[in-house]
């Protein structure tokens, strides 16, 4: 019997899971939509955009799976959100060519990254609010030089080994290609959004880079310091930024394979899901 491939974005809080990725005896992502797959009657393996880390929030996160079933998408998202823990909304489901694949077939992965000096409260839970004891003792009344981060991170554009941000144990592979870095700041709030957009990104490699940029901003190192540790390509060393202020914001394929099409209806979503 053909199998026919289907794909649905997710939204999801961070702060419930150990990350996307299932890990026995740990909630995670991963297991809660299998979970909700299999009340549904699906129980097979899934591809999935972006393996967010622990704590990592997601407004766009693309999950793929095939299925012997002609499943309408409309219903199986209202189903999916029936099952689906609070923390989780499935945003959209659509049936897409047998090709797709949420993984290979992605063009670039978008990060957020939120910092205020400090974080507004209507934002705290999805930013990295300083000062930060644990992170920069000595800093008891931050300001962030936007300039300087923006210079910190124009370096890490291009294709690069990035293998002095990745997470110790990871891939082997460690060459990415970094589309833009861009660094908004707010008018009237203290508060730094760091977006990050490239073709692929190495476990903590985002989180890496915004803390050495951070600090850079901080003005406790020099803008020049990302650089340096881009071409020692040793053990990254710097300020790691928690993961509850990052968010994956968007993940974008060829048009032939994700058509631009509307989200879910107007009042059909849920709660619990990051603030756009």
């Amino acid at each position: 019997m053909p199998r026919r491939r289907y794909a649905i974005r997710l939204a999801y809080e961070g702060h419930p899971f150990r990350g996307f990725q299932r890990q026995p005896g740990l909630p995670t992502v991963q297991e809660a939509l299998q979970a909700a797959l299999a009340a549904c009657g699906l129980d097979g393996h899934i591809a999935v955009a972006a393996r967010t880390d622990a704590g990592v929030h997601a407004l766009a996160q693309v999950v793929s799976f095939s299925s012997s079933l002609a499943l309408d998408p409309e219903r199986l998202r209202r189903d999916l959100n029936q099952s689906l823990p609070p923390a989780i909304t499935c945003l959209e489901a659509r049936a897409v060519d047998g090709s797709f694949h949420a993984r290979a077939s992605a063009l670039s992965r978008e990060y957020v990254y939120l910092v205020g000096t400090p974080a507004p409260p209507g934002l705290a839970p999805y930013a990295w609010s300083l000062p930060d004891p644990r992170a920069f003792p000595e800093v008891l009344r931050p300001t962030l030089d936007a300039s300087a981060i923006r210079e910190s991170l124009a370096a890490a554009v291009g294709e690069h080994d990035f293998a002095g941000f990745a997470r110790p144990g990871g891939r082997r592979e460690t060459v990415r290609r970094l589309l833009r870095a861009d660094v908004l700041v707010a008018e009237s709030e203290p508060l730094v959004a760091i977006v990050l957009e490239g073709t692929g990104f190495l476990r903590a490699m985002v989180r890496n880079l915004v803390g050495t940029a951070v600090t850079a901003g901080l003005g406790l190192a020099p803008p020049s310091a990302l650089a340096e540790a881009l071409r020692s390509r040793g053990r990254y060393r710097g300020v790691r930024a928690p993961g509850w202020g990052l968010t994956l914001a968007a993940v974008r394929y060829p048009e032939a394979l994700w058509p631009a099409a509307p989200c879910a209806p107007a009042g059909s979503g849920r709660g619990g899901a990051p603030p756009a």
